[in-house]
């Protein structure tokens, strides 16, 4: 598997086009979007020695993908893919770059754990769900609280300082991370889950704490107004799989607007600075090719790891089972209760962090799990189960 990092999602579409064809040259053809608005490609060939092949690697420095090798697998950044775009209290794009220059300037902060995640929220809540360690969140134009890993209170300080603290915090962090047989990834594994680092870091803003706020719905989907007034469409990639037409498609409809687009967290992609002229023009593109844009789409909140044949530790297939618990979704329960995750191992892969439905697919049976209970149903009758008790 090759993970490629696009720190707060925004990308020329040519990228993803150069991507999309690497992917279908060196691996199984799709290209995988991740809860942290990354790329992902599967199944990718390599060489007795396991290295990947060079005309793939070049692939990746051509696209821009790579541009700081040494910090790649802790470019984890995330930011709310509107921001900039359409609501929120402020335009966080600025600081998403900022972080990742000075992230990636800090010699010793490529040892940080690769899981190690940052959150910058503009103020509208859409990234609350997302666990993070570092966490930005917008509370006026101009200032912002940072919060460290759950907790719910944070010091508030102008928005220009926001960057800076957050690599002194990362840095604070690193000599905590522990080595041998537990190291620690999150800063909620620490003893203070996290507030100890403000003990290493003075913000300089005393008594300066707001609570925050209760999370917001993540992706809407469908035709969005800028505050431009030019429009933006949000799309879901069913399983978050982007195909070779599909991923032509998005590059199309970008060349419409500016060439760029949004990867976001909830595995869909944005479509921004539309003409509203040409707005219906892109969305007949996107339609044409599978990807959904209706807001009461059955995908919604339906996800799956990779499952059998395509992952070694798969005892299940994943993604047909997936298809036909859509299908069998009753009418008007498109956004009614807890997602749920179709996976083929008891690893797990790709799960939710709140409550959901699982649905964990073996040879013969599908065991799903619902608020703590758990049966065990025949693979036909486990779409219609699913559902069951909703």
């Amino acid at each position: 598997m090759l993970r490629l990092r696009v720190p707060g999602g925004w990308l020329p579409a040519p990228s993803l086009d150069s991507i999309s064809t690497a992917a279908v040259r060196f691996a199984d053809g799709d290209v995988q979007l991740t809860s942290r608005a990354n790329l992902q490609l599967r199944a990718v060939a390599t060489d007795a020695s396991g290295a990947v092949a060079a005309p793939l690697v070049d692939e990746v420095l051509s696209a821009g993908l790579l541009p700081h090798p040494s910090h790649e697998r802790v470019r984890n950044i995330v930011c709310s893919p509107l921001s900039g775009l359409s609501g929120g209290l402020t335009d966080l794009r600025g600081m998403t770059r900022e972080i990742d220059e000075k992230l990636c300037a800090a010699a010793d902060l490529a040892g940080l754990p690769g899981p190690f995640l940052i959150a910058l929220d503009d103020g509208r809540g859409d990234l609350d769900a997302v666990p993070a360690d570092l966490r930005v969140r917008a509370v006026d134009r101009q200032s912002v609280q940072i919060l460290v890993g759950d907790a719910a209170i944070g010091p508030v300080l102008p928005i220009g300082r926001a960057a800076d603290l957050i690599i002194e915090l990362a840095q604070a962090f690193l000599p905590l991370t522990g080595d041998g047989d537990r190291p620690v990834w999150h800063v909620r594994e620490l003893p203070q889950r996290g507030l100890e680092l403000f003990s290493q870091v003075n913000p300089g803003v005393p008594g300066a704490l707001i609570r925050r706020r209760t999370a917001a719905p993540g992706q809407r989907l469908g035709r969005l107004t800028q505050d431009d007034g030019r429009a933006v469409l949000s799309a879901l990639a069913p399983l978050g799989l982007l195909d070779r037409r599909q991923v032509a498609a998005l590059t199309r409809a970008s060349t419409l607007g500016s060439g760029r687009l949004v990867v976001t967290p909830w595995r869909g992609v944005l479509v921004p600075d539309l003409p509203v002229s040409e707005a219906g023009t892109a969305a007949e593109l996107l339609i044409a090719v599978g990807l959904e844009l209706d807001d009461g789409s059955p995908w919604q909140g339906v996800t799956a790891c990779t499952g059998a044949p395509r992952c070694a530790h798969g005892q299940g297939e994943t993604r047909s089972l997936a298809g036909q618990i859509v299908r069998a979704r009753w009418p008007g329960t498109a956004s009614v209760g807890e997602p749920v995750h179709v996976v083929g191992c008891s690893r797990r892969c790709g799960s939710p962090s709140g409550a959901h439905v699982e649905a964990l697919s073996t040879a013969d049976q599908v065991e799903i799990s619902r608020a703590g209970r758990t049966i065990a149903v025949p693979i036909v009758d486990a779409p219609a189960a699913v559902w069951g008790g909703r």
